[in-house]
């Protein structure tokens, strides 16, 4: 019969099993064994209770335990357990018991210091402790009150214990824990309060969980459709720019019954007057001085050319719109004559809706967003004119190539657009998607370029190099931004991982993980060749996620992290 064993809990199980069967031997030499030394007889078989062993077995085991050699040995051990001076009387309770009986007396998730556990060990059931060991347990008594005042410093294994005891800790084990507690295990755990989660505070987790993830669904939900609104006005817009018809907007307070869109009495503070002349007579003379009075606005014409509006510097680029060069058209704007140098634009879409305008024009339009649909006046200098790409010939030869590309079976559905775009338009005209990354997302600012293997690599679900990891960071890092997390998460450029015996990356690593709080959890992504391992740093604690099936040690990494 086999027992399947985690991975992560085999060398617990086995070094758990050796120790019981160590004492089971133990307990029959001493107690079968030992008292029968030269009673042949008694020495035959094994006792009623144990026949499970077997005659064979017990009869090596008996020869075994009679010999000269082990009789020496068990002697010099007799010998050296006569010699301890604190002898511990805990019986079978060990100290987890002990630990049990401690935690109903004291606050939950009270550390007990394992000095208590030691001096607690040695009394007797009367309460009082052997001699020898009285003079320990008060000195654990002062240096536990000087430890609570801040006078005393523990500094790793140099704890309360070994300090009484006047004896470093042993390299192996700990000293008032019990057995499988190793120092490296022990001295680094939080000596403040160890937080024990119960079945209750799971569940109540779970439900919290449950409720957040409805709630950001329904936030998506308000936000898609959001998007599809905005997306439709856009849509609405553009077709008016392409046909030169202006789109009817409703006013911002009025309502939709069925088909027809009503108008509420003003809200801006006046009465209705019903007897308010509302005849359609107009007034010629009015109505031909005003109109006298008009800038004459051209529209979207073939007489002006797409082009983008920059600000400062011609790489500015703050808005895009159609640029109007014709002598014909009115050298006013906005009751202002154009200057010399600019020329009248149409600000058709605002890329920084922040910017300022050039020429602001006070009270009405004074930032790129407010000028969206407007004519204003722009500096040539700063127009950078496009040549029209929407000709039906090369729309054509694109919807072509589009035509024939031929989809992977694995690329998702809603990434079909984007993979034959670059499977045809990115391949052939060998361009990149690039994007500049502050010095927030990796610690240092980088231009990051996505070639076409890294998108087709995603797409086709291939092994992915670091341009698609470091993208996939960068969005997480503006997801964090939004939430307001990043003082608790951050991350490690992939590509600076690349190599890591070189001589630049330790230092800046080092340089990466000063940056926040001192408990910031930081995500380093390393492949050492054949695939991508996650390396997550969280104070002095260092975690490697590994995706393979079996636990691999790559040295040059550990080394270089650790």
């Amino acid at each position: 019969e086999t027992f399947n064993v985690a991975p992560e809990s085999k060398k617990l199980v086995l070094t758990s099993a050796g120790t019981k069967w160590r004492a089971f031997k133990t307990m029959l030499t001493r107690k079968y064994v030992l008292p029968y030394l030269g009673k042949k007889k008694k020495l035959r078989k094994p006792p009623s209770q144990y026949n499970f062993v077997g005659r064979e077995p017990w009869k090596d085991f008996v020869k075994e335990r009679t010999t000269k050699k082990w009789l020496q040995l068990h002697n010099e051990q007799s010998e050296r357990v006569k010699k301890r001076k604190y002898h511990h009387r805990l019986s079978r309770k060990g100290y987890i018991g002990l630990e049990e009986e401690l935690r109903k007396t004291l606050p939950e998730g009270e550390v007990i210091d394992h000095a208590i556990m030691w001096k607690k060990t040695r009394q007797r059931k009367d309460g009082d402790i052997d001699e020898e060991a009285r003079a320990v347990a008060r000195k654990i008594d002062d240096l536990l009150e000087k430890k609570s005042k801040g006078e005393l410093e523990i500094s790793g294994s140099s704890d309360v214990l070994s300090q009484a005891l006047e004896t470093p800790e042993h390299s192996g084990r700990v000293r008032g824990v019990g057995g499988f507690v190793n120092p490296s295990t022990y001295f680094k755990m939080l000596k403040q309060k160890r937080i024990r989660i119960t079945k209750a505070e799971l569940l109540a987790r779970d439900r919290e969980r449950d409720r957040e993830l409805e709630e950001t669904e329904k936030m998506l939900a308000a936000q898609q459709a959001r998007t599809e609104e905005l997306l439709h006005k856009k849509i609405a817009q553009l077709e008016a720019l392409i046909t030169g018809k202006t789109p009817y907007t409703p006013p911002l307070n009025a309502h939709v019954v069925g088909d027809n869109i009503i108008s509420p009495v003003s809200d801006k503070g006046s009465f209705h007057d019903k007897t308010r002349n509302t005849s359609n007579i107009l007034d010629e003379a009015k109505v031909k001085e005003e109109v006298d009075d008009c800038e004459v606005v051209p529209p979207p014409t073939e007489m002006g050319g797409t082009c983008e509006l920059a600000v400062d510097t011609i790489s500015n680029v703050v808005a895009f719109g159609t640029v109007f060069e014709e002598k014909d058209v009115s050298r006013m704007i906005h009751g202002v004559p154009l200057k010399e140098g600019c020329v009248r634009v149409s600000v058709d879409g605002a890329i920084q809706e922040e910017a300022r305008l050039p020429f602001p024009v006070d009270g009405e339009m004074e930032l790129v967003g407010q000028a969206v649909g407007s004519h204003v006046a722009w500096p040539e200098e700063l127009v950078i004119r496009r040549v029209n790409k929407k000709n039906k010939r090369k729309m054509d030869f694109v919807k072509q190539l589009f035509d024939k590309a031929e989809l992977n079976p694995f690329v998702p559905k809603r990434c079909k657009l984007l993979y034959k775009h670059a499977k045809n338009i990115m391949s052939q005209t060998n361009e990149s998607i690039s994007t500049v990354l502050d010095d927030s997302v990796f610690g240092v600012q980088k231009e990051l370029f996505i070639l076409t293997e890294n998108v087709t690599d995603l797409l086709e679900m291939n092994k992915i190099g670091q341009g698609v990891i470091a993208a996939y960071m960068a969005n997480l890092h503006e997801t964090l931004l939004e939430r307001d997390e990043l003082d608790t998460f951050g991350f490690i450029d992939p590509a600076a991982t690349y190599k890591c015996e070189r001589l630049e990356f330790v230092p800046y690593l080092v340089n990466r993980l000063k940056e926040g709080k001192a408990d910031r959890i930081f995500f380093m992504p390393y492949n050492p060749g054949e695939h991508w391992i996650l390396t997550i740093i969280w104070e002095d604690e260092i975690y490697i996620v590994d995706p393979l099936p079996k636990p691999v040690h790559y040295k040059p990494w550990e080394n270089a992290v650790i």
